[in-house]
Protein backbone atom coordinates (compact mmCIF):
# COMPACT_ATOMS: atom_id res chain seq x y z
CA UNK A 1 0.00 0.00 0.00
CA UNK A 2 1.27 3.49 -0.83
CA UNK A 3 2.16 5.42 2.31
CA UNK A 4 0.19 8.36 0.91
CA UNK A 5 -2.95 6.24 1.17
CA UNK A 6 -2.05 5.40 4.75
CA UNK A 7 -1.83 8.99 6.04
CA UNK A 8 -4.46 10.59 8.21
CA UNK A 9 -6.10 13.92 7.46
CA UNK A 10 -6.03 15.70 10.81
CA UNK A 11 -7.91 18.99 11.05
CA UNK A 12 -6.15 20.11 14.23
CA UNK A 13 -2.53 19.76 15.24
CA UNK A 14 -1.75 18.21 18.61
CA UNK A 15 -1.94 20.92 21.29
CA UNK A 16 1.23 21.80 23.16
CA UNK A 17 1.37 21.89 26.93
CA UNK A 18 0.23 25.28 28.30
CA UNK A 19 2.67 27.82 29.71
CA UNK A 20 2.97 28.29 33.47
CA UNK A 21 0.27 31.01 33.68
CA UNK A 22 -2.34 29.22 31.55
CA UNK A 23 -1.49 25.88 33.15
CA UNK A 24 -2.03 27.29 36.64
CA UNK A 25 -5.41 28.82 35.73
CA UNK A 26 -6.51 25.65 33.93
CA UNK A 27 -5.64 23.44 36.89
CA UNK A 28 -7.46 25.76 39.32
CA UNK A 29 -10.66 25.76 37.28
CA UNK A 30 -10.13 22.14 36.23
CA UNK A 31 -10.82 20.86 39.76
CA UNK A 32 -14.11 22.77 39.87
CA UNK A 33 -15.14 21.68 36.37
CA UNK A 34 -14.37 18.04 37.22
CA UNK A 35 -16.48 18.31 40.40
CA UNK A 36 -19.50 19.68 38.51
CA UNK A 37 -18.99 17.16 35.70
CA UNK A 38 -19.17 14.21 38.13
CA UNK A 39 -22.51 15.47 39.45
CA UNK A 40 -23.89 15.93 35.93
CA UNK A 41 -22.54 12.58 34.75
CA UNK A 42 -24.20 10.80 37.69
CA UNK A 43 -27.55 12.13 36.46
CA UNK A 44 -26.94 11.62 32.74
CA UNK A 45 -23.76 10.52 30.92
CA UNK A 46 -25.17 11.82 27.63
CA UNK A 47 -24.38 15.49 26.82
CA UNK A 48 -22.59 15.72 30.18
CA UNK A 49 -19.77 18.01 28.98
CA UNK A 50 -22.22 20.50 27.47
CA UNK A 51 -24.43 20.60 30.57
CA UNK A 52 -21.30 20.98 32.72
CA UNK A 53 -20.27 24.08 30.73
CA UNK A 54 -23.75 25.56 31.17
CA UNK A 55 -23.82 24.96 34.94
CA UNK A 56 -20.25 26.24 35.46
CA UNK A 57 -21.12 29.41 33.50
CA UNK A 58 -24.29 30.05 35.52
CA UNK A 59 -22.45 29.58 38.83
CA UNK A 60 -19.63 31.87 37.77
CA UNK A 61 -22.02 34.54 36.48
CA UNK A 62 -24.07 34.36 39.68
CA UNK A 63 -20.92 34.93 41.73
CA UNK A 64 -20.04 37.95 39.58
CA UNK A 65 -23.56 39.40 39.69
CA UNK A 66 -23.01 41.82 42.63
CA UNK A 67 -19.85 43.19 41.00
CA UNK A 68 -21.59 43.42 37.62
CA UNK A 69 -24.54 45.36 39.08
CA UNK A 70 -22.20 47.84 40.79
CA UNK A 71 -20.31 48.29 37.51
CA UNK A 72 -23.54 48.96 35.60
CA UNK A 73 -24.66 51.46 38.23
CA UNK A 74 -21.34 53.26 37.99
CA UNK A 75 -21.51 53.34 34.18
CA UNK A 76 -24.97 54.88 34.27
CA UNK A 77 -23.77 57.49 36.74
CA UNK A 78 -20.91 58.32 34.38
CA UNK A 79 -23.37 58.80 31.52
CA UNK A 80 -25.58 61.06 33.64
CA UNK A 81 -22.57 63.10 34.73
CA UNK A 82 -21.19 63.50 31.21
CA UNK A 83 -22.79 66.96 30.67
CA UNK A 84 -21.25 68.17 33.94
CA UNK A 85 -17.90 66.63 33.07
CA UNK A 86 -18.02 68.31 29.66
CA UNK A 87 -18.64 71.68 31.38
CA UNK A 88 -15.57 71.17 33.53
CA UNK A 89 -13.57 70.27 30.42
CA UNK A 90 -14.82 73.42 28.64
CA UNK A 91 -14.03 75.52 31.73
CA UNK A 92 -10.33 74.61 31.63
CA UNK A 93 -10.10 74.33 27.85
CA UNK A 94 -7.33 72.44 26.07
CA UNK A 95 -4.47 73.87 28.08
CA UNK A 96 -1.30 71.77 28.30
CA UNK A 97 -0.27 73.38 31.59
CA UNK A 98 0.27 70.52 34.11
CA UNK A 99 -1.15 72.61 36.97
CA UNK A 100 -4.35 73.41 35.05
CA UNK A 101 -4.73 69.75 34.01
CA UNK A 102 -4.22 68.71 37.63
CA UNK A 103 -6.96 71.10 38.82
CA UNK A 104 -9.34 69.90 36.07
CA UNK A 105 -8.80 66.22 36.95
CA UNK A 106 -9.23 66.97 40.65
CA UNK A 107 -12.55 68.72 40.00
CA UNK A 108 -13.74 65.83 37.83
CA UNK A 109 -12.69 63.29 40.46
CA UNK A 110 -14.51 65.23 43.19
CA UNK A 111 -17.70 65.29 41.08
CA UNK A 112 -17.54 61.55 40.36
CA UNK A 113 -16.76 60.72 44.01
CA UNK A 114 -19.73 62.81 45.14
CA UNK A 115 -22.12 60.80 42.93
CA UNK A 116 -20.41 57.41 43.43
CA UNK A 117 -19.23 57.10 39.83
CA UNK A 118 -15.99 55.39 38.81
CA UNK A 119 -15.05 54.75 35.14
CA UNK A 120 -12.80 51.84 36.15
CA UNK A 121 -15.64 49.88 37.77
CA UNK A 122 -17.06 49.03 34.35
CA UNK A 123 -13.90 47.06 33.57
CA UNK A 124 -13.95 44.88 36.69
CA UNK A 125 -16.46 42.22 35.50
CA UNK A 126 -14.58 41.81 32.22
CA UNK A 127 -11.23 41.53 34.00
CA UNK A 128 -12.64 38.93 36.38
CA UNK A 129 -13.97 36.88 33.46
CA UNK A 130 -10.66 36.82 31.59
CA UNK A 131 -9.00 34.14 33.77
CA UNK A 132 -12.05 31.88 33.37
CA UNK A 133 -12.07 32.46 29.61
CA UNK A 134 -8.36 31.61 29.31
CA UNK A 135 -8.61 28.52 31.51
CA UNK A 136 -11.92 27.29 30.10
CA UNK A 137 -10.64 27.58 26.52
CA UNK A 138 -7.81 25.16 27.27
CA UNK A 139 -9.96 22.93 29.48
CA UNK A 140 -12.57 22.49 26.75
CA UNK A 141 -9.99 21.76 24.06
CA UNK A 142 -8.30 19.11 26.20
CA UNK A 143 -11.04 18.30 28.69
CA UNK A 144 -9.78 14.72 29.09
CA UNK A 145 -6.76 16.16 30.97
CA UNK A 146 -8.97 17.81 33.61
CA UNK A 147 -12.08 15.63 33.74
CA UNK A 148 -10.90 12.35 35.22
CA UNK A 149 -13.81 10.26 33.95
CA UNK A 150 -13.29 11.45 30.38
CA UNK A 151 -9.55 10.96 30.77
CA UNK A 152 -10.19 7.32 31.66
CA UNK A 153 -12.25 6.91 28.48
CA UNK A 154 -9.44 8.35 26.36
CA UNK A 155 -6.90 6.13 28.12
CA UNK A 156 -9.00 3.03 27.46
CA UNK A 157 -9.38 4.15 23.85
CA UNK A 158 -5.61 4.53 23.46
CA UNK A 159 -4.93 1.12 25.05
CA UNK A 160 -7.49 -0.53 22.75
CA UNK A 161 -5.91 1.09 19.70
CA UNK A 162 -2.42 0.01 20.73
CA UNK A 163 -3.57 -3.60 20.48
CA UNK A 164 -3.99 -3.06 16.73
CA UNK A 165 -0.88 -4.26 14.86
CA UNK A 166 0.99 -1.36 13.24
CA UNK A 167 -1.26 1.34 14.72
CA UNK A 168 1.61 3.83 15.09
CA UNK A 169 2.41 3.49 11.41
CA UNK A 170 -1.27 4.00 10.56
CA UNK A 171 -1.64 7.15 12.66
CA UNK A 172 1.76 8.70 11.95
CA UNK A 173 3.42 7.04 8.94
CA UNK A 174 7.07 7.76 8.18
CA UNK A 175 7.22 9.47 4.81
CA UNK A 176 10.34 10.30 2.85
CA UNK A 177 10.93 13.83 1.52
CA UNK A 178 9.65 12.99 -1.97
CA UNK A 179 6.40 11.60 -0.56
CA UNK A 180 5.99 14.60 1.76
CA UNK A 181 6.28 16.94 -1.22
CA UNK A 182 3.44 15.10 -3.00
CA UNK A 183 1.01 15.46 -0.12
CA UNK A 184 -1.84 17.98 -0.51
CA UNK A 185 -1.40 21.23 1.42
CA UNK A 186 -4.09 20.28 3.95
CA UNK A 187 -2.79 16.74 4.45
CA UNK A 188 -1.80 16.15 8.06
CA UNK A 189 1.13 13.76 7.87
CA UNK A 190 3.31 13.14 10.88
CA UNK A 191 5.00 16.55 10.58
CA UNK A 192 1.65 18.32 10.80
CA UNK A 193 -0.07 15.83 13.07
CA UNK A 194 2.51 16.27 15.84
CA UNK A 195 4.64 19.43 16.25
CA UNK A 196 8.20 18.67 15.19
CA UNK A 197 9.59 19.77 18.54
CA UNK A 198 7.55 17.07 20.31
CA UNK A 199 8.95 14.41 18.00
CA UNK A 200 12.50 15.62 18.56
CA UNK A 201 11.93 15.52 22.32
CA UNK A 202 10.73 11.92 22.06
CA UNK A 203 13.89 11.01 20.16
CA UNK A 204 15.99 12.72 22.82
CA UNK A 205 14.22 10.72 25.56
CA UNK A 206 14.96 7.50 23.67
CA UNK A 207 18.65 8.48 23.52
CA UNK A 208 18.83 9.22 27.25
CA UNK A 209 17.04 5.98 28.14
CA UNK A 210 19.44 4.05 25.89
CA UNK A 211 22.31 5.62 27.84
CA UNK A 212 20.84 4.34 31.11
CA UNK A 213 18.67 7.18 32.39
CA UNK A 214 15.24 6.14 33.83
CA UNK A 215 12.36 6.94 31.46
CA UNK A 216 10.45 9.23 33.84
CA UNK A 217 13.61 11.20 34.69
CA UNK A 218 14.48 11.57 31.01
CA UNK A 219 10.98 12.70 30.14
CA UNK A 220 10.90 15.30 32.92
CA UNK A 221 14.28 16.62 31.78
CA UNK A 222 13.44 16.89 28.08
CA UNK A 223 9.95 18.43 28.38
CA UNK A 224 6.80 18.27 26.23
CA UNK A 225 6.76 15.34 23.84
CA UNK A 226 4.56 12.81 22.07
CA UNK A 227 5.50 9.13 22.26
CA UNK A 228 2.83 7.06 20.56
CA UNK A 229 3.61 3.95 22.59
CA UNK A 230 2.51 5.85 25.70
CA UNK A 231 -1.32 5.72 26.11
CA UNK A 232 -1.38 9.21 27.69
CA UNK A 233 0.51 10.70 24.73
CA UNK A 234 -1.64 8.82 22.24
CA UNK A 235 -4.69 10.26 24.02
CA UNK A 236 -3.44 13.77 23.17
CA UNK A 237 -3.35 12.79 19.50
CA UNK A 238 -6.79 11.16 19.59
CA UNK A 239 -8.19 14.29 21.25
CA UNK A 240 -7.55 16.18 17.99
CA UNK A 241 -9.44 13.69 15.83
CA UNK A 242 -12.57 14.91 14.08
CA UNK A 243 -15.53 12.81 12.97
CA UNK A 244 -13.86 12.36 9.56
CA UNK A 245 -10.64 11.21 11.25
CA UNK A 246 -12.50 8.50 13.17
CA UNK A 247 -14.30 7.33 10.01
CA UNK A 248 -10.96 7.17 8.21
CA UNK A 249 -9.37 5.22 11.09
CA UNK A 250 -12.23 2.72 11.07
CA UNK A 251 -11.44 1.95 7.44
CA UNK A 252 -7.79 1.20 8.31
CA UNK A 253 -8.47 -1.17 11.23
CA UNK A 254 -9.76 -4.77 10.92
CA UNK A 255 -13.34 -5.22 12.17
CA UNK A 256 -12.14 -7.65 14.84
CA UNK A 257 -10.22 -4.87 16.61
CA UNK A 258 -12.65 -2.06 15.77
CA UNK A 259 -15.56 -3.65 17.68
CA UNK A 260 -13.94 -2.98 21.06
CA UNK A 261 -12.69 0.44 19.98
CA UNK A 262 -16.12 1.51 18.72
CA UNK A 263 -17.78 0.75 22.08
CA UNK A 264 -15.30 2.98 23.94
CA UNK A 265 -15.51 5.67 21.26
CA UNK A 266 -19.29 5.81 21.64
CA UNK A 267 -18.83 6.61 25.33
CA UNK A 268 -16.46 9.42 24.39
CA UNK A 269 -18.92 10.82 21.86
CA UNK A 270 -21.79 10.67 24.36
CA UNK A 271 -19.79 12.83 26.76
CA UNK A 272 -18.29 15.33 24.33
CA UNK A 273 -21.27 15.89 22.02
CA UNK A 274 -24.12 18.22 22.90
CA UNK A 275 -27.21 17.44 20.83
CA UNK A 276 -25.06 16.37 17.90
CA UNK A 277 -22.38 19.07 18.19
CA UNK A 278 -18.87 18.27 19.42
CA UNK A 279 -17.95 20.64 22.23
CA UNK A 280 -14.19 20.29 21.77
CA UNK A 281 -14.01 20.94 18.01
CA UNK A 282 -14.06 24.44 16.47
CA UNK A 283 -17.53 25.47 15.32
CA UNK A 284 -16.45 26.25 11.76
CA UNK A 285 -18.76 27.40 8.96
CA UNK A 286 -20.45 24.07 8.25
CA UNK A 287 -23.91 22.91 9.22
CA UNK A 288 -25.04 22.30 11.94
CA UNK A 289 -22.05 23.60 13.94
CA UNK A 290 -22.57 27.12 12.55
CA UNK A 291 -25.59 27.24 14.89
CA UNK A 292 -23.22 28.00 17.79
CA UNK A 293 -21.72 31.23 16.30
CA UNK A 294 -25.20 32.26 15.14
CA UNK A 295 -26.63 31.84 18.66
CA UNK A 296 -23.63 33.70 20.13
CA UNK A 297 -24.44 36.66 17.86
CA UNK A 298 -28.18 36.62 18.57
CA UNK A 299 -27.93 36.19 22.35
CA UNK A 300 -25.24 38.86 22.70
CA UNK A 301 -27.30 41.33 20.64
CA UNK A 302 -30.40 40.70 22.77
CA UNK A 303 -28.42 40.87 26.01
CA UNK A 304 -26.72 44.15 25.06
CA UNK A 305 -30.01 45.64 23.84
CA UNK A 306 -31.81 44.85 27.11
CA UNK A 307 -28.85 46.05 29.17
CA UNK A 308 -28.73 49.30 27.22
CA UNK A 309 -32.34 50.04 28.21
CA UNK A 310 -31.24 50.01 31.86
CA UNK A 311 -27.96 51.83 31.48
CA UNK A 312 -29.08 54.75 29.33
CA UNK A 313 -30.33 57.51 31.61
CA UNK A 314 -32.53 60.48 30.68
CA UNK A 315 -29.53 62.82 30.58
CA UNK A 316 -27.35 60.58 28.47
CA UNK A 317 -25.73 62.43 25.58
CA UNK A 318 -27.26 61.64 22.18
CA UNK A 319 -23.84 60.91 20.69
CA UNK A 320 -23.18 58.37 23.43
CA UNK A 321 -26.54 56.72 22.72
CA UNK A 322 -25.68 56.41 19.02
CA UNK A 323 -22.24 54.97 19.84
CA UNK A 324 -23.80 52.40 22.14
CA UNK A 325 -26.30 51.36 19.49
CA UNK A 326 -23.46 50.89 17.00
CA UNK A 327 -21.63 48.71 19.52
CA UNK A 328 -24.79 46.65 20.05
CA UNK A 329 -24.62 45.70 16.37
CA UNK A 330 -20.85 45.48 15.85
CA UNK A 331 -19.81 43.54 18.98
CA UNK A 332 -22.22 40.59 18.53
CA UNK A 333 -21.18 40.21 14.89
CA UNK A 334 -17.51 40.33 15.85
CA UNK A 335 -17.89 37.79 18.66
CA UNK A 336 -19.95 35.48 16.45
CA UNK A 337 -17.26 35.67 13.77
CA UNK A 338 -14.36 34.75 16.07
CA UNK A 339 -16.43 31.97 17.69
CA UNK A 340 -16.11 30.07 14.41
CA UNK A 341 -12.46 29.34 15.23
CA UNK A 342 -12.98 28.47 18.91
CA UNK A 343 -14.24 25.19 20.40
CA UNK A 344 -18.02 24.96 20.28
CA UNK A 345 -18.00 24.51 24.06
CA UNK A 346 -16.57 28.00 24.46
CA UNK A 347 -19.39 29.29 22.26
CA UNK A 348 -21.84 27.54 24.59
CA UNK A 349 -20.13 29.35 27.48
CA UNK A 350 -20.74 32.70 25.76
CA UNK A 351 -24.34 31.84 24.87
CA UNK A 352 -25.15 30.80 28.45
CA UNK A 353 -23.47 33.90 29.87
CA UNK A 354 -25.37 36.25 27.55
CA UNK A 355 -28.72 34.57 28.30
CA UNK A 356 -27.99 34.86 32.04
CA UNK A 357 -27.08 38.55 31.66
CA UNK A 358 -30.11 39.27 29.48
CA UNK A 359 -32.55 37.62 31.90
CA UNK A 360 -30.98 39.47 34.84
CA UNK A 361 -31.21 42.83 33.09
CA UNK A 362 -34.80 42.12 32.02
CA UNK A 363 -35.84 41.36 35.63
CA UNK A 364 -34.12 44.51 36.90
CA UNK A 365 -35.68 46.53 34.07
CA UNK A 366 -39.17 45.41 35.07
CA UNK A 367 -38.38 45.92 38.75
CA UNK A 368 -37.43 49.54 37.99
CA UNK A 369 -40.73 50.00 36.12
CA UNK A 370 -38.97 50.78 32.81
CA UNK A 371 -40.44 49.66 29.47
CA UNK A 372 -38.52 47.33 27.18
CA UNK A 373 -38.14 48.89 23.76
CA UNK A 374 -37.93 46.25 21.06
CA UNK A 375 -35.15 46.61 18.45
CA UNK A 376 -36.02 47.62 14.88
CA UNK A 377 -39.52 48.69 15.97
CA UNK A 378 -40.28 52.36 15.40
CA UNK A 379 -42.17 54.21 18.09
CA UNK A 380 -45.70 55.02 17.01
CA UNK A 381 -46.60 58.69 16.76
CA UNK A 382 -48.93 59.84 19.55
Amino acid sequence: MNLLDNSVFLARQVAREPNVFVGLISRMFGFFVDFIFNIVYAMSPVHSLGFTIIIVTIIFRACLLPTSLKAQKSMRKMQELKPELDKIQAKYGSSKDPEIIKKMNAEKSALMAKHGANPLKGCFPMLLQMPLFIGLNFIIQQSFLYINRLGSVYYDLAVALQRVPGINHIIAPSLCDDELARLPANHANVNRLIPQRMLENAQEVNRLVYEGMPYEVARAQVGDMIYLNNPVDLSRVLNRFTVDNWLWLQEQIPAYYWTAIAEINERRQAIESFFGLSMIEPSGWGWPSIIIPALVTITMFCSMWIGNQRNVGPNTDEKVVMQQRMMIVIMPLFLGFITVGFPAGLGLFWITGQVFQGVTDFILLKKAGLPLKLPFVKKEAS
